[in-house]
């Protein structure tokens, strides 16, 4: 029984990258073979295929002027994605004190020692989204990075 949900797991609607929550939670429910389940039972299901779907995307933030100010940790502790420091900085110690409070493993902090080293590692990593104070680094990555102000 266990390798039917399984398979059946496999055909299930998954968020696409540019669904809304409410978008995919539609489709999903009234997926064909979401139906043998009760409304309750198929929202959960579907709410559950969201969850995977943020746990599987990657957030960065800059470090000063983002993830410096309160504004910036607020949000970064908000985000249920994983996420990730990179900074312009040369040397990452500085950083450690906030990614420990945000849970972010010092694996997950790069100081990259400049705006186009910093480019290049966030698209080396796959980074989904990126949150900068500076306009010059968010031109660098069309939808992909964030204003932060």
């Amino acid at each position: 029984m266990n390798d039917i949900f399984q398979i059946r797991a496999l055909f299930m609607p998954i968020p696409s990258k540019s669904e809304t929550k409410d978008e995919f939670i539609n489709r999903c429910m009234s997926f064909d073979d979401m139906q043998q389940y009760e409304t309750d039972q198929r929202y959960a299901i579907c709410q559950s295929k969201w969850e995977e779907k943020l746990a599987s995307q990657k957030i960065s933030f800059d470090y000063d002027g983002v993830l410096s100010t309160q504004r910036g940790k607020m949000l970064a502790d908000s985000k249920k994605e994983t996420l990730y420091i990179i900074s312009a900085r040369n040397d990452k110690k500085g950083m450690l004190s906030t990614a420990k409070l945000l849970n972010i493993p010092e694996s997950r902090v790069y100081a990259t020692g400049s705006n186009k080293a910093k480019v290049e590692k966030i698209k080396e990593l796959g980074i989904d989204k990126h949150y900068d104070n500076n306009p010059d680094v968010i031109s660098e990555l069309p939808n992909i990075g964030i204003l932060f102000k």
